[in-house]
């Protein structure tokens, strides 16, 4: 895989990204969670546990961007690490979703 610096725009586009999809992830998990607590549903509490995760690992990927944007030094992310994380959201947006439909 290629190391090469983006000179564009799109390294600060991605790492903005990367924060408003932690905060949108962080108010659905705070959502479910109450639901959880509401109506004492531990697999709520479970899905929004692991919303929790999932919004925490955004925080800290755009953390990390904007990190390396401050020392120049943006490269292309991990494909393992976008896969995974992208898996844990699609897994939990299911959960979710079932939970609400059942």
């Amino acid at each position: 895989m290629s190391s090469q610096l983006d000179p564009g725009l799109q390294p600060q586009r991605t790492a903005l990204s990367w924060g408003r999809t932690g905060l949108s992830m962080t108010a659905v998990a705070l959502l479910v969670l109450r639901a959880g607590i509401q109506e004492h549903q531990p697999v709520f509490l479970v899905v929004g546990a692991l919303d929790m995760l999932c919004a925490i690992l955004f925080f800290a990927t755009a953390s990390w961007r904007r990190s390396a944007l401050a020392l120049d030094k943006i490269h292309a992310a991990s494909t393992g690490w976008m896969a995974g994380i992208t898996a844990l959201v699609a897994i939990t947006s299911l959960a979710g979703t079932w939970l609400v439909l059942s």
